[in-house]
């Protein structure tokens, strides 16, 4: 429960008005109440709640009570009901709807040449170490007999990537497409947390590859610490987009999460898992041949578990000192639970980044400040890399069914074996709800629960895009598998380049514009891949 918030003075004058505009980023119940400036009790002195509506307009009438009592009475008044925000939704995804039935019927018409321009076998050397080594794809339970390239990685890499710079840019200033403030979880939160599972995923195959090909742990260990150095620069250039001044400068960002999390988990597959071969032993007995793509890789699991749990004791158990904030505190602070911990925002989370990084160094703007007025605290801090790499380690068991089985059976099975295991254990966490868990959904601090259900999640939609694209072929997979295949590159542009004309100019502030803005945004990045994939170019770092 919050304070209330002051959102203006109302003279007391007979026949006064005043204006007051009230924020909310969607449709919801508001309380609003009415007291005495000079009356320091918590008396009202009349209560009415708002079922508030983009650009409605509201008159709420009060006349002093006649019988000398201290209420008033207090009468709602609804002069314009606003308008149905969600409606450019539905134009736009008709929009999109037409132009792709129109996109299959040229295509059926002059029956061009494409599946030359959606076929991602070709060059695939020049993206292995981003995607991993090709792989066939069976359909039953016979061993596979052709290679080729397994597009639903592609795909899954390319939607995660278009969505993450869809909402990047404003999602049409829809609620849905912003982070949660707080606890919860909303779409903008699903893509990250997606783009480091299937960066597992791709891991698997990368050693599989390098392990045909002969090479050492020493080269791979020198190419996996320059790989991450890279990165860590990349995401330090993205940060500075903002301000070039160094005493300001954020040092953690999404990139930096991406080297930190890739360094940990690529050094522990190389020393524990490199050389593994899926050849099955006669002498195995059955229930080891079902789950050697688990027991196998039992070091690998320790250390997961051991960084899982490092997390969930530092964040709930550790006492730290930071204006008198309780120990175990995960909340957002501000002006949430009355005011009792306002500058706790985050919890250890924060203090070990503000000890770490110092307050200039961290991001400035939490998702918590408009609702809960809070200070913010920095969604790609320290603590929360140890469950980055929990779900990374997850990502790389679906690299290793894939690599391990080559049923299509076998495949599909296990993961979706994975996602209903971990979906039950973040319910269970969560106690099925958003803030009465014992530990909530929370993109913010990356807590446990969070990294378990988006991890289970994505075993469902990679499940499902095996599934249509490689195994039915109803899909291609396009346009998503071009951003896939060049998703750093695209990435690095969208955040640099992506306030610049032709790619974004100033529109009215309103859904149907901004959404039209941010997807014509979106679609430029995605026909630069496409365009770059055509000619055959992927840069990779």
């Amino acid at each position: 429960m919050c304070k209330f918030i002051e959102i203006g003075i109302v003279p007391a004058d007979p026949g006064a008005q005043q204006n007051l505009t009230l924020y909310a980023n969607h449709s919801t119940i508001v309380k609003l109440s009415l007291i005495p400036e000079d009356d320091n009790s918590s008396e009202f002195l009349c209560q009415k709640k708002i079922d508030v509506t983009e650009h409605a307009y509201y008159q709420l009438m009060v006349s002093s009570s006649t019988s000398g009592e201290a209420n008033a009475s207090c009468e709602l008044i609804t002069i314009d009901e606003g308008k149905d925000g969600y409606m450019p939704i539905l134009y736009m995804f008709l929009c999109l709807t037409g132009l792709a039935l129109l996109w299959i019927l040229i295509k059926l018409v002059l029956r061009c040449n494409y599946c030359r321009f959606s076929d991602s076998s070709v060059n695939d050397a020049l993206v292995q170490s981003d995607l991993g080594s090709t792989h066939s794809v069976s359909t039953g339970n016979r061993p596979e007999t052709k290679k080729s390239r397994i597009k639903s990685l592609d795909a899954f890499r390319g939607l995660s990537l278009t969505i993450m710079i869809f909402v990047n840019y404003g999602g049409g200033k829809y609620w849905f497409f912003a982070h949660s403030a707080w606890n919860g979880l909303t779409v903008a939160d699903l893509v990250f947390p997606w783009f480091v599972f299937i960066m597992g995923t791709a891991l698997a195959f990368v050693f599989s590859l390098h392990h045909r090909k002969g090479k050492s742990k020493l080269q791979l260990c020198i190419q996996i610490i320059i790989r991450c150095i890279k990165l860590f620069v990349l995401g330090l250039m993205v940060n500075s987009t903002s301000g070039n001044d160094l005493s300001k400068l954020r040092i953690p960002g999404v990139l930096q999460r991406f080297s930190l999390t890739y360094l940990v988990v690529a050094l522990t597959e190389l020393t524990f898992s490199y050389g593994y071969t899926k050849q099955v032993l006669s002498e195995e007995p059955r229930w080891y041949h079902s789950l050697r793509d688990v027991i196998y890789f039992w070091p690998s699991w320790l250390i997961a578990l051991t960084l899982l749990a490092l997390h969930t004791i530092v964040t709930l158990a550790i006492p730290y000192d930071m204006n008198g904030c309780p120990t175990g505190y995960i909340g957002p602070g501000g002006i949430s639970e009355e005011g009792k911990h306002f500058n706790c925002t985050g919890g250890i989370a924060k203090y070990i980044d503000l000890k770490v990084f110092t307050q200039n160094h961290i991001y400035q703007y939490g998702t918590c400040k408009k609702l809960y007025q809070c200070s913010g605290t920095d969604p790609e801090g320290l603590l929360g890399t140890l469950t980055s790499i929990f779900l990374c380690f997850l990502g790389v068991q679906a690299g290793r069914i894939l690599v391990t089985y080559t049923s299509v059976k076998a495949r599909i099975t296990r993961w979706i074996t994975w996602a209903v295991v971990l979906g039950a254990i973040a319910l269970l966490l969560t106690c099925a709800s958003q803030n009465e868990g014992w530990i909530p959904l929370n993109k913010n601090l990356w807590s446990a629960s969070f990294v378990i259900a988006l991890a289970a999640m994505a075993y469902f939609l990679l499940c499902f895009l095996y599934v249509v694209i490689d195994v039915k072929e109803y899909w291609t997979g396009a346009p998503f598998i071009y951003p896939g295949m060049n998703s750093i590159f695209i990435y690095m542009g969208s955040e640099t380049l992506g306030n610049l004309v032709p790619v974004s100019f100033l529109v009215s502030n309103t859904h149907l514009t901004q959404l039209f803005m941010n997807l014509w945004s979106t679609t430029f990045w995605v026909l630069v891949a496409a365009y770059m994939h055509y000619k055959n170019i992927f840069i990779n770092v």
